[in-house]
């Protein structure tokens, strides 16, 4: 659910126990479990998202990550953000359906409403490091480097870590679709 697409970035709003869709092998496995010459073929699967509500934000900026405000499931209270390291996004619009892509970057942090924070996957990122299908080692400095860039706005307190949407809630008036649209399996955009 769009929230707001401004200046800013781009905000979405996923509720709590909405399926989505994830590549994953036959077994469960997903790219966190493995690189692609590992895990072997995978496909779209659906998934209920187990665990709370969560805003998640695309800076416009074209920054590579995007940053997710986690709610308790229950009562709706801010627990904390997670960043994603990531390809900038895209968007694409054909024929009045629209969206985003991105693509991991393995690393992530995870940081607690007092704004300490932890390297998350770290392991992944060096498994991946020198695979031809991901990146080589002047990348993964990269992907350090600019989850460092995001660790300086937590540690000050900067924008989207200085309290934003931390008591947003949805509108009684939101509903997210219950089928995927004609066309949501579209090539990623180029």
């Amino acid at each position: 659910m769009v929230v707001s697409d401004d200046a800013q970035g781009l905000l979405l709003w996923q509720p709590a126990g909405i399926t989505f869709w994830r590549l994953m092998t036959a077994d469960g496995r997903t790219h966190h479990d493995g690189t692609l010459d590992e895990l072997g073929p995978m496909e779209l699967t659906a998934q209920p998202w187990i665990g709370g509500p969560l805003l998640m934000y695309h800076p416009a900026d074209g920054a590579p990550w995007s940053i997710w405000l986690f709610h308790d499931e229950h009562t709706g209270e801010f627990t904390g953000w997670y960043v994603n390291l990531e390809d900038p996004y895209r968007r694409w619009d054909d024929d009045g359906l629209a969206g985003i892509d991105t693509a991991d970057h393995a690393l992530d942090i995870l940081v607690a409403p007092d704004r300490s924070w932890r390297w998350k996957d770290e392991d992944e990122l060096a498994a991946k490091t020198g695979n031809a299908d991901y990146w080589d080692a002047a990348g993964a400095a990269q992907i350090r480097a600019n989850g460092e860039a995001v660790v300086e706005l937590v540690e000050n307190g900067k924008f989207p870590f200085d309290g934003a949407w931390f008591d947003l809630q949805p509108d009684a008036s939101w509903r997210v679709p219950g089928d995927r649209p004609p066309g949501w399996d579209r090539p990623r955009a180029v």
